[in-house]
């Protein structure tokens, strides 16, 4: 048994278990995947021994549990990355944190309206309340791009937590043909061909188990 488990949920349908699983991957570290079906009449028996909110992601370190997609991207970071999934510079890094924050807290009519769905590929039209969401999005990605990415083609030049808080929402605005700025297209269309963010959403599309319920995740 490696010293690193991620427990997860449906590739097709769970943003918040793709965010530690593209980290880990991105940075190289070798861990265990586990995953389990939601919404399935044993989805919460599976869970119990890993899971104390009986949710998804949970990362297993040794003796240490961490829950919540934000806490176990912060608990990489900090213990297995030596601090590397943020930016370095101190301001960068409190900008990142903030906007990883957002996306993590807020966006309600995005997560009901457009929740991510690795099988679909079809225009959705966006109501009001979504249309300003969607702005307030491709103005984070624009002004960090612009402010933070003269370095690599990340948010903040090189990848970091905030890229993987941040590609669920891609991969959404990519089936659902969001409309966005030229930059905050082409740094969605960067996501989408990173070859792990393709490696997931390829799986999730492969996957069979029927959901009854659409926005699979937790947090």
């Amino acid at each position: 048994m490696k010293d690193i488990r991620l427990v997860i949920g449906n590739k097709s349908h769970s943003s918040w278990s793709m965010c530690p699983w593209l980290l880990l991957k991105m940075f190289d570290v070798e861990f265990e995947e586990i995953q389990i079906a939601l919404y399935q009449d044993n989805t919460a028996e599976k869970l119990g021994p890993y899971s104390p909110s009986l949710k998804v992601p949970v990362l297993l370190h040794k003796e240490v549990t961490v829950w919540d997609s934000l806490a176990i991207c912060e608990y990489i970071s900090e213990v297995i990355l030596g601090g590397a999934g943020w930016p370095a510079n101190p301001k960068r890094k409190a900008n990142a944190r903030s906007i990883s924050s957002e996306i993590h807290s807020e966006f309600p009519v995005l997560k009901r309206e457009w929740p991510m769905n690795c099988k679909a590929s079809y225009k959705l039209s966006a109501s009001d309340e979504l249309k300003n969401e969607i702005a307030r999005i491709d103005a984070i990605w624009s002004c960090t791009r612009r402010r933070f990415g003269e370095n690599g083609n990340y948010l903040y030049g090189r990848f970091s937590v905030a890229d993987c808080l941040y590609a669920p929402v891609a991969v959404c605005f990519d089936s659902y043909g969001a409309e966005l700025s030229a930059d905050a297209n082409t740094y969605m269309q960067m996501l989408m061909d990173n070859p792990f963010v393709q490696k997931w959403v390829n799986l999730g599309r492969r996957e069979k188990e029927p959901l009854s319920i659409a926005y699979a995740s937790s947090a």
